[in-house]
């Protein structure tokens, strides 16, 4: 038997994005971190899919080049996108409202991830 027409089927993936990029104003080289949990909102609606993305926690860095650690210059040039349980989102929640900042350098267990590198 198969469901009505109208009725509203839900899925929830969660989330973690984080990226590193050198880029230069003035002749100076500045290093942009930044790192995001979201959760995206999947429904059908009378076989219409619509997607919501609601991000809950956000935190961006830039610093001068020549003022990063050598672990923060090391890091590759691209954005990392994990694709999470619930339960590791939590705990990422956490982390990131306690200590923001080790949130760019976390790789979490994860379902599936992909890394894209920024061009030069």
């Amino acid at each position: 038997m198969g469901q009505p027409k109208d009725m509203l089927q839900t899925v929830v993936n969660y989330f973690f994005l984080r990226s590193k990029d050198v880029h230069f104003e003035n002749g100076c080289a500045f290093i942009t971190f930044f790192a995001r949990l979201s959760r995206e909102i999947s429904f059908m609606t009378d076989g219409i899919e619509e997607t919501q993305i609601q991000t809950l926690w956000v935190e961006i860095e830039e610093l001068r080049h020549d003022q990063a650690t050598k672990k923060q210059k090391n890091m590759p040039n691209c954005v990392w996108r994990y694709e999470l349980s619930k339960d590791v989102f939590d705990s990422l929640t956490q982390i990131a409202n306690s200590n923001p900042k080790d949130m760019y350098y976390v790789t979490p267990y994860h379902r599936k991830s992909s890394c894209q590198k920024f061009t030069s």
